[in-house]
C-alpha cells in the first residue's frame, strides 16, 4: 500500500513563518531553558538557531521568548504563553493532516474511488438527515426521475428531481450520493408509509410548540424529525417505542 506524508508550513505576510523544525526549536528552548542548549540538542549552530528565532520574531505579532540575563542562576530564556499558543495549533494542524493522509491512504489505487471518498468528505450542509448510499433505480419521467437510493441491502429511500438536475450531477446506477432531508419535512409515523424508514425512537424533546424525535434507523444513521406538539401527541408514541420516519420524495434533496 502507498504510504501518504507532508509537512506543514505556516505562512505570514507571505513569508515562511512556522515549519516542523522552528517548532521543534520552540520546544527545545522550553525543555532546556536557552537557545544556545536548544541549537545542541538539535546539533545546529548557535547562528542558525538565533537566526531562526529572529525571523519567527519578526512576524510574530508577540513575544516568542522572554530572556533572562546573568543574576544568582544564571541567564536564560523561557516562551511566552503565545509560543506555546504557536506550539499547540501547529501540532494539532500536523496532527489532522497526518490524519487525513492517513484515511486515504487505502483509496489512492483507483482515482475515481479516491475523488468519491475526497467529495463524502467535504459536504456541508444545514440539512438535519444526511442520508448516504447508491442510486439503485432510476424511474425516468417527462421532467422529474424518481431515484431509488440503496442504503444497505435492506433499506432504500425514493428522491424525486428533475432530469436537469440528473445530468447535472452525473446522476446515474451505482453512484453514490446524499440524500439531504430537512427535519421538517420528516413525518413520523405508527404504521410503514411509502418513503418510510423503520427504527427505535431514542429521544423527545419537546419546546413550545414543537417536538423533535430521534429516531434510530440502525447503529449508522439516526432520523430527525421536527413535527407540531398537536399532531406528535396524536401518535401516542414514547422513547424505545417503534415508527416510521416517512418524507415525500419531492422532498428529499441529491448531493454528490
Amino acid at each position: 500500500m502507498i504510504k501518504l506524508d507532508s509537512s506543514i508550513w505556516i505562512d505570514k505576510d507571505d513569508k515562511g513563518f512556522l515549519g516542523k523544525g522552528r517548532i521543534e526549536l520552540l520546544k527545545k528552548i522550553d525543555e532546556h531553558g536557552s537557545l544556545s542548549k536548544a541549537a545542541k540538542a538539535m546539533k545546529m549552530s548557535y547562528k542558525s538557531a538565533w537566526d531562526s528565532l529572529n525571523e519567527m520574531k519578526k512576524l510574530s505579532s508577540e513575544e516568542l521568548i522572554i530572556s533572562n540575563s546573568g543574576g544568582k542562576g544564571g541567564g536564560g530564556s523561557r516562551l511566552t504563553t503565545q509560543a506555546h499558543h504557536y506550539i499547540k495549533t501547529y501540532e494539532l494542524l500536523y496532527k489532522t493532516q497526518q490524519e487525513f493522509l492517513k484515511s486515504i491512504e487505502s483509496h489512492t489505487q483507483d482515482v475515481e474511488d479516491l475523488q468519491r471518498f475526497l467529495q463524502r468528505n467535504s459536504l456541508r450542509t444545514s440539512a438535519r438527515n444526511q442520508i448516504f448510499g447508491k442510486i439503485r433505480e432510476i424511474q425516468d419521467g417527462q421532467i422529474n426521475s424518481l431515484l431509488t437510493i440503496s442504503i444497505d441491502n435492506s433499506l432504500h429511500v425514493k428522491a424525486s428531481i428533475t432530469n436537469e438536475s440528473i445530468k447535472e450531477l452525473g446522476i446515474k446506477k451505482g453512484k453514490e450520493v446524499y440524500a439531504l432531508i430537512k427535519a421538517s419535512w420528516v413525518k413520523i409515523t405508527t404504521r410503514q408509509e411509502d418513503n418510510s424508514l423503520s427504527g427505535t425512537i431514542i429521544a423527545i424533546k419537546k419546546e413550545k410548540n414543537i417536538v423533535e424525535i430521534l429516531l434510530e434507523i440502525n447503529d449508522k444513521l439516526t432520523i430527525t424529525s421536527v413535527m407540531d406538539i398537536n399532531e406528535f401527541e396524536s401518535l401516542h408514541v414514547e422513547v424505545k417505542h417503534r415508527a416510521f420516519a416517512t418524507f415525500r420524495p419531492s422532498d428529499t434533496i441529491i448531493g454528490v
